[in-house]
């Protein structure tokens, strides 16, 4: 494996020269179709015409005051043309910003310089008039491939920063996707782990189906940590997982209901958003209750196309200020905070009191399929 090179090759390398852009200038960086859309913007800001062309008025404006006597209409012809020209060539620039476009319309203004000057030396007799008509031609023709230089490399930089930014926030998404995703209560995995210990010790007959059901719960909860998105079936299989761990720590003061409806089980969402529901459902809902308390996860199709999420304890209810404390409070920011990186706007989580007695957490958002999903996927 070949060893790392050197910093002072690694800098000696960007601060190198580049000689080409003498006869080949423009960015070397050349974007794909898909960079492009990416980065978005494919007409220039207001700020950047109205910054332009105000240079460029000033440019004509000490040309026009420099014009001989009658040359002034003349003058004012030339220079629309060059504008209108120099606009399609920068906006065609623009869209594609490479060293080949750069070099087209260069060679197309130096063309076009080339037959304007042949143009006045065969329907103009030599003179000073013409001599100030070629020197402004030639000025014209410097300038719009300077502006060219100008749009290209701005627009290339521009892409590149926004590519930049794009990637960062695509990164600072997957992290905060993963230290959610994380939070799923150690001191669950700790309990369920001494439990199991005291058991196996004891000889208690309930070791061999606890062991089985965490190692299930285990299993299930591993994509959680590798993919991006999950579909409700394989959500709903590490939700079961879990309820049949915490059944056999509690017994028979928890009991559990899981339905769905088999056209929404291949949705897709952030993985560990509904098993934190259920978490919460178990901590606050079933645990303080000495009798313990039913846990209802419900899954379907709602009539405006979205996928609705319901899970239900029939324990205290929220708070009468209808805060929530503690750990669950963190679990569901970040459930919040992932729905909306995911879907904006599209998603919703809501809590309420069941009339009966009891919480119940609703969680709407789009039916997507796991292939078309659009939730980030980390770099």
């Amino acid at each position: 494996m070949p060893s790392p090179a050197p910093a002072d090759d690694v800098v000696s390398r960007h601060e190198r020269i580049d000689w080409t852009q003498l006869w080949y200038p423009g960015p070397t960086r050349v974007f794909t179709d898909a960079e492009l859309a990416r980065a978005g913007n494919e007409r220039p800001s207001r700020t950047f015409l109205v910054m332009l062309a105000i240079s460029l008025a000033i440019v004509a404006q000490a040309l026009m005051e420099h014009a001989p006597d009658g040359e002034l209409a003349r003058l004012t012809g030339l220079l629309a043309a060059v504008a209108a020209a120099n606009y399609r060539a920068g906006m065609w620039l623009w869209r594609r910003p490479t060293r080949r476009r750069l070099m087209v319309a260069t060679l197309i203004c130096m063309a076009a310089f080339v037959a304007f000057a042949f143009g006045l030396r065969w329907r103009m007799a030599a003179g000073p008039v013409r001599d100030w008509l070629l020197y402004t031609g030639a000025a014209a023709c410097s300038l719009s491939a300077l502006v060219f230089w100008f749009v290209t490399v701005y627009r290339a930089q521009q892409i590149e920063a926004r590519l930049r930014e794009l990637d960062e926030r695509d990164r600072t998404i997957a992290l905060a996707r993963q230290l959610a995703t994380a939070q799923i209560q150690p001191h669950f995995l700790f309990n369920s782990l001494a439990s199991l210990q005291h058991w196996v010790d004891t000889r208690d007959e309930r070791a061999g189906p606890m062991l089985a059901s965490l190692t299930g719960y285990l299993r299930a909860t591993l994509p959680l940590f590798e993919r991006h998105a999950l579909t409700l079936g394989e959500e709903l299989e590490a939700v079961r997982r879990y309820l049949e761990v915490m059944q056999a720590r509690l017994g028979a003061r928890l009991r559990f209901e899981i339905g769905a409806e088999p056209a929404a089980l291949a949705a897709a969402l952030p993985p560990g958003v509904l098993l934190t529901l259920v978490e919460n459902a178990v901590e606050h809902g079933v645990s303080p209750q000495l009798s313990g308390g039913v846990v209802r996860v419900s899954a379907c199709i709602a009539a405006d196309g979205m996928l609705c999420l319901e899970v239900i304890d029939d324990g205290p209810g929220l708070p009468p200020d209808g805060a929530v404390c503690g750990p669950g409070h963190v679990g569901l920011a970040n459930t919040r905070a992932r729905l909306a990186q995911s879907f904006g706007e599209q998603a919703s989580l809501t809590l309420a009191n069941v009339p009966d007695g009891g919480c119940s957490a609703t969680l709407r958002l789009p039916v997507v399929p796991i292939h078309h999903t659009a939730i980030p996927t980390p770099p």
